[in-house]
This record gives C-alpha cells, structure tokens and sequence, in this order.
C-alpha cells in the first residue's frame, strides 16, 4: 500500500478521536468550577441583570429556595429558604439563598474531609446563638462546636415545621451524613471505591471497542455502496469520452458541445433511479453510524459520572456534569437528530411524490412530466433540506445561549443588528437566495438539465438558494451566482427538437423530393431502436426557400430531452442514404456568365449565349 494511502487512512481513522477529545476538552472547560470573578460583563449581557436568579434556585414570590446537597455523593439533603433578592448586583446586607446553601456545604466538607473527627464522641446537637436556632459538630479533638446551619422563619414557613422540630429533622441528617462521608474514607472503603470505578473504566473501554468494531463493519459496507455509485459514475464518465470521440467538430458553441451534454443528460436519467437507491442506502448507514458516535459520547459521559460518585471528594463534580454540560450535550444531539429526522421526512415526501400524480401539489408547483418531475422533486427537496438544517441550527444556537445564562433579550437584539448588518453588508447573497428561489418557483431548470446562460453552458450538476453549478462538455465545473444568471436557454426542458434544413437541386422534382424525406421520417420513427427517442413522426414542412444553390426543405423532429442531437445525426444519415438511392442532387450554387464583346483593334472574340458552371460550397 503506498505511504500516501496509509497516511490518509490513518488520518480518517485518528479524526474521529480528534473531535472526540475536543467534545470532552469544550465539557471540561464549560464545567463550573469555584472561583473569584476577575471581570463582570455589562448588566444585560451577562444575564444577571434584574429579576435574575441561578438556574438551582426556585422562587416562590418573597421566598426563594435552594438546595443543599451531599459532598459525599452529591445527593440531596434539604432545601433552605431566605428572602427574595431581586438584583444580585446590588451590594446589599441580604445574603442570596444559594450562598447560604453553598456554606452550609462547605462546613459539611470541613467537619468531613478536613477534620479527623473520631465517631464515638461525634456530637451532632442543635442550640440557639444570638437567639437562632443552630445545627452544630464538635467532638474531643475539636470542642469547639462548628456552625452548619441555622434554622430560620423563613426556613419554617417553607418546610411548614416548627424551627425546633426542623432543627432535629436537619440534625439528624447532618450527623447521618457526617458518619457516612468519614466511613468512606476509610482505606477500605477506598479501595473499594477505586475498585468499582476501575471496573467501570473497563466496561467503557469494553463496550467502546464493540461499538468502534461495528461502525467500522458498516463504515466498510458504506464504502463498497461508494465503490457502486463512484463505478457508475466511472461509467457515465467512459460513456462521455466516447460520445467526445465520436464528435471530433461539435457545433460551433465556445463554451461547450450541446449535443454531448445531451447524450451525458440521457445517460443521467436512466442512472438516475440506481443512484438515488444508492444514495438512501448510504444515508440510512449514515445515521446508524452516527447514532452509534453517540452511544460512545453519552457511554463515556454517563461512565465518568458513576466514577466521579464512586470517588470520595469528586461527588461534587460528578454534580456539575449533570448540569449546564449535559444540557448543552443533549442539546447537540437532539439539533442533530430532528435535522436528520427532517431529512428523512422530506425524502419520504419526496419518493411519496415521485411514486404517486400529485395533482393536488401540481396545482401549487408545475412538476411536469414523469422524468422531469422525478428531477424537479429532487432539486427541491434538496433546496429545502438546506433551508431546514439552517433555521434548526439557529434555534439550536439560540437555546445554547439561553443555557449559558445570556438573556432572550439580548440575544434577539444583537441578532438584529446582525441582521440589519448583513442586510446591508451582504446584498449579493441575499439577491443570489431570492433569485434561487425563484429558479426553483417557476421550475427554470434542474439538476440533470443542459442550460446556457450566456457566458457558460453544461449540465446542472448542483443547485441550492445560492449558486448553480454547471458540468461543462469538458469537465470543468462552473459554479455560478444564481444573481448573475439573467437568461436561461433550457435545451432540455420536457421535450427537444431537432431542425433539419436539406437543400436539393433546383430541377429536382419538389414532390418526389419532399415524399422521399416524409417516407424516411416514418421509418426512422418506426424502427424500434429509436421510436422512444421520439415524440412524433417527423414533420416536413415544405420548401422555405428558393435560391440559386437550390430548394430548402424543413424537416422538424420532436423528441424527447435531450435526443435532438442524436435523432438529428441518425435522419441525415439516413437522408443522404435515400438521396442517394432516388438520384436525387444535393443542392449547389450556380452562376451564369455572360459573354462580352471584344472591340479593341476591331477584332471580334467569337459570341455564346450563356455558361453554367456548377460551384460547390
């Protein structure tokens, strides 16, 4: 295998656990941990402005309430209740409920973690201090009682107890809690611990490495359905070099040979139905394959939070990944999810079109016939797919910074400056989204159309809200603004004809002549090889002029996209053919020269009424 192959395989290979380890860096780095602000952002930006309040702390008119919980496990152990505090930005003698909350569990951490407190003399007991009812924790080693919490009114009001019947209820709890975080940090317990965390880590690895084994299975069977679509595409490659061969003067166009295009649009409908199957199978392993990323995502998200519990003194961070991380991960994958589900709907919408008449949506959007509908469903459908993962993506966007604490408010009004930015910053691309819409409203082309615009012609590789890609007769790939497109020739739009102007000579009989090209119309429209090329027995019009080179009889040809080429070359073979077997002359210019008298020196050149002299051009 050569070194350039190996190289961009294992660079597809350690990709994925590069976006891997950047998921879990942007996790760690949105946990929230304790530390002195340095910089407070302008009121109205930083989303604590009035009214504002922490995502843990409930509000219940003049009361607001916040949890205590365990630095054990991060479990919960019971709620504390203070005043409103309406403006947090506001120096005022008023503690906020949720530093309260956060004291009591630093004390809870120290008379745990800090403190060798020996349980047979732990002493969990209630008293009042300056007339409040406290919870306190002294032992031998340290007489001196430790504050965890007092009980209020507040408190009272909201537990509906007595302040000395909650006190015991809280005591009770507290010393519970003090005697279960000392033994689990016991060598014992510790090792226990460590030994459950250990086996989890395993399982992780474990069950990563048979989901990482079956997103590699259906990788390999995606690229063999890559392998089919790109040996059709091989194909139809093949097929357009030959149709090149064989036009070695194609029609004078300095940008492309529409004729090739033709035969390059044929072969494209009749892939058409084989690549569409290709392309929903490839979708479908698509998105098993993405849903299996995130078994590995939430696997390893979820595994580190049971770690994180089995280990003493990392509880609480256990407790911040089930915060605003998870909220922000669950978000990324629900955009994701409804994106591709909305994907799948339209696709289903559109083989529900394909596969019935619509005439009911044909009464909104003119879809055309059979094969141009097939077309034009899949142009727009893939124009709305685009529209649809944008508009999701911004909501998504707007929740994300509604979870991260930035009010509505703010982020609608700098939305609309962005707005009113771009509006005027980037008119271009708003004239290149109208005017693709309107390319797609009044059905000007589609993917798979021959279309010259000018200044370039090709088949409609691609086309979304913004730009039109072309596929010249030589390869090349013109991508162009749908603003610049100003007319649009369509060569293939539903049906084609072929022009066929045949000149004879002047003394040929006009009616044998014109039976003659009639009779070889017919029969090229019944030979089986080519009667589903056309739409109609050619049609000869009749003479449309007389000239000195000759008669000119007009043949008209309509058949279906695409084929005027084609059908066009195969009736003047056969024209020449039948000229010849009738003696029937092509036609040719003809001149007559008259003869002069000479009269210099008397002398005479001999006279003759005319000469003809046949010119061929």
């Amino acid at each position: 295998m050569p070194l350039i192959t190996k190289l961009k395989k294992y660079r597809r290979k350690y990709k994925r656990f590069f976006w891997l380890g950047c998921v879990v860096l942007a996790l760690l780095l949105i946990i929230p941990h304790p530390s002195q602000a340095q910089f407070v952002m302008p009121q109205g930006f930083s989303g604590q402005g009035s009214g504002y309040k922490p995502p843990e702390v409930s509000r219940y008119g003049p009361i607001e309430v916040a949890p205590v919980r365990s630095p054990v496990d991060n479990g919960f152990l019971f709620d504390v209740a203070s005043p409103t505090v309406y403006n947090r930005q506001e120096n005022t003698s008023q503690i906020p409920v949720e530093q309260r909350a956060q004291d009591i569990e630093s004390k809870l951490e120290l008379a745990i973690f800090r403190r060798d407190m020996n349980p047979d003399d732990l002493r969990v007991e209630t008293s009042r201090l300056n007339n409040v009812v406290v919870v306190t924790v002294s032992n031998d080693d340290y007489p001196l009682p430790l504050v965890l919490a007092s009980v209020t009114e507040n408190d009272a009001d909201f537990n509906g107890q007595p302040i000395d019947v909650l006190a015991e209820q809280w005591r009770e709890k507290l010393d519970k809690e003090i005697r279960r975080g000392q033994a689990s940090t016991t060598p014992e317990a510790l090792e226990q611990s460590f030994k459950q965390a250990f086996q989890i880590f395993v399982a992780l690895l474990v069950a990563t490495a048979i989901v990482a084994s079956i997103k590699h299975l259906i990788s390999r069977h995606r690229q063999r359905l890559l392998n089919r679509k790109q040996a059709i595409a091989a194909e139809k490659q093949a097929n357009s070099e030959v149709l090149e061969e064989n036009h070695p003067d194609p029609i004078e166009v300095n940008y492309a040979a529409p004729e090739i295009l033709g035969e390059q649009q044929w072969i494209f409908w009749q892939r058409l139905p084989q690549i569409l199957s290709i392309d929903r199978k490839i979708g479908f392993w698509k998105f098993i394959q993405w849903l299996l990323f995130w078994v590995i995502i939430l696997g390893w998200y979820f595994g580190l939070f049971a770690i994180f519990r089995q280990i003493p003194g990392l509880a609480t961070l256990s407790g911040a990944i089930l915060g605003r991380p998870l909220q922000l991960l669950m978000l990324w994958f629900f955009v994701g999810l409804t994106i591709r589900i909305s994907h799948r709907i339209i696709e289903l919408l559109k083989d529900n079109w394909q596969n019935t008449n619509s005439t009911s949506f044909n009464k909104f959007i003119n879809l055309g016939d059979d094969q141009r509908r097939d077309l034009r469903i899949s142009t727009i459908s893939g124009a709305i797919k685009g529209m649809v993962t944008v508009v999701i993506s911004a909501s998504g966007l707007l929740t994300a910074l509604i979870i991260l604490g930035i009010p509505t408010g703010s982020v609608v009004a700098i939305g609309g400056l962005l707005a009113l930015a771009i509006s005027f910053g980037a008119q271009s691309l708003v004239k290149d989204l109208v005017d693709g819409f309107l390319v797609l409203a009044e059905d000007q082309y589609a993917i798979g159309d021959v279309i010259d615009v000018g200044f370039a012609a090709g088949g409609v590789e691609n086309l979304n809200l913004r730009v039109t890609q072309l596929r010249s007769a030589g390869g090349e790939l013109v991508t162009i603004p749908n603003s610049a497109i100003t007319q649009v020739k369509n060569l293939t739009r539903s049906w084609s004809r072929a022009n066929l102007s045949v000149n004879v000579a002047y003394d040929t009989d006009p009616v044998k002549a014109i039976n003659v090209l009639r009779q070889v119309g017919e029969d090229l429209y019944n030979d089986p090889e080519w009667h589903d090329k056309m739409l109609a027995v050619p049609d000869v019009l009749g003479i449309d002029s007389l000239t000195h080179e000759g008669m000119t009889i007009t043949i008209w040809i309509q058949t279906a996209p695409a084929q005027q080429w084609s059908v066009g070359r195969e009736l003047r073979f056969r024209v020449r053919q039948a000229l010849t077997e009738n003696n029937i002359e092509i036609g040719a210019p003809r001149q007559i020269y008259a003869h002069a008298t000479n009269t210099t020196n008397g002398a005479t050149n001999p006279p003759f009424n005319a000469l003809e002299s046949a010119v061929e051009s």
